[in-house]
């Protein structure tokens, strides 16, 4: 499918954009078989019915009498001459002979020609040995008393922009209103960015870009190709590289990794790290540890015990302080008690002598309570 069924008449093509200019132009031949035109006049051979019987019905081949050096031609009517080179033949299917030697000329040029044993099959596809500008196109059959049959002529020309013998490659000029040439799609303005060669069709190779392909690509991450029109690096930039969309610019000066989102460390005599990795090409500054980002300290590596270390002997400072003021103050209580004990006495103690102060009772004489006793007696 050539897209025809859903274009305009005489328009071909996935997207219309290849034409046949010949279609009902005014045409002329140097006879016609009979008296009337509209059985086999010259207008039949671009009246847009394309067949190879010449019998169909209606009639619709063009036909010349017998003669020397039979000739149709049509007038295109072009605003500007156009570059011709792509031609289809519909001719008849029988006696096929009958056009051995046939040429093909626009203007005065010669486009295509066959040999006088050689004839074109019924249905020609001609590409002119080179392209060819003119405003006719003539067709004829050199020699003496020769037939020429036409049943149609189409004449391909591209659209604006397009460009091939089919038509199906697009322009890609630099200036959008470039007309590329139809035929080797070159543009007076140059290739669009991302493309270059005669006919703008080849991308720039991977790590260059733009306008015929003339910059060099940034730094992009993953060692990825940048977009072949703009440069942009789709995935962002490599390590060591700014975000600029083209990540040709470096980290500034201390700083280094994706997105220059790291800071570099400590290094000798304070230059700067590598952008990439953040290693110190010198190594590290006085204090630092040569662990490749010069960020740690070297007394770092104790730091953690001697924290704890202290840590402990602080607890235990603490801990044996309260234990020995609790154990002193529980001295200093016990003490002061002793004291209010000695302040006091015992009655004994201050009756003591060598001689007991006690009466001696004889255990014999027992002792009565005198109330109580003289009640038991008179009782």
């Amino acid at each position: 499918m050539d897209g025809q069924d859903m274009c305009q008449e005489g328009w071909f093509g996935p997207c219309c954009q290849k034409q046949n200019i010949a279609l009902r132009r005014s045409s002329s031949q140097s006879s016609t078989l009979t008296n009337f035109p509209n059985l086999y006049g010259a207008a039949l051979g671009v009246d847009g019915r394309a067949t190879t019987n010449v019998y169909s019905s209606p009639r619709t081949c063009a036909h010349t009498k017998k003669e020397t050096n039979p000739t149709w031609t049509v007038n295109l009517n072009t605003s500007v001459p156009e570059k011709i080179q792509h031609i289809r033949l519909y001719l008849r299917d029988d006696l096929q002979e009958r056009s051995n030697g046939m040429e093909i000329l626009v203007g005065s040029q010669m486009c295509y020609n066959w040999s006088s044993t050689e004839h074109p099959p019924p249905i020609a596809n001609v590409t002119c040995r080179q392209p060819l500008t003119g405003t006719t196109v003539t067709i004829r059959i050199p020699g003496q008393l020769k037939y020429l049959t036409l049943c149609e002529v189409q004449i391909f020309v591209c659209s604006n922009g397009w460009f091939s013998k089919d038509c199906d490659k697009y322009c890609r000029c630099l200036n959008s209103t470039d007309v590329c040439d139809k035929i080797s799609g070159h543009c007076s303005s140059g290739c669009f960015p991302g493309y270059h060669g005669t006919d703008c069709q080849t991308g720039c190779p991977d790590g260059s870009y733009g306008s015929n392909c003339s910059f060099q690509c940034g730094n992009c991450l993953s060692g990825v190709s940048c977009d072949k029109t703009n440069g942009t690096c789709p995935g962002g930039c490599a390590a060591g590289w700014q975000s600029d969309t083209t990540c040709l610019q470096a980290c500034p000066d201390g700083s280094y990794g994706i997105n220059c989102s790291s800071r570099c460390g400590n290094c000798l005599d304070g230059v700067s790290c590598d952008k990439a990795l953040g290693t110190c090409p010198g190594g590290c500054a006085a204090g630092w540890m040569n662990d490749g980002t010069c960020l740690q300290q070297k007394c770092s590596g104790w730091g953690i015990p001697v924290t704890a270390v202290l840590g402990v002997l602080l607890i235990c400072t603490v801990t044996g302080g309260t234990i020995y003021i609790r154990r002193l103050l529980k001295h200093l209580e016990s003490l002061k008690t002793k004291k209010r004990a000695e302040h006091y006495v015992t009655l004994d103690e201050r009756t003591k002598t060598t001689e007991s102060t006690y009466e001696h009772i004889d255990n014999a004489t027992p002792y009565y309570n005198t109330v109580n006793h003289l009640q038991d007696e008179t009782l």
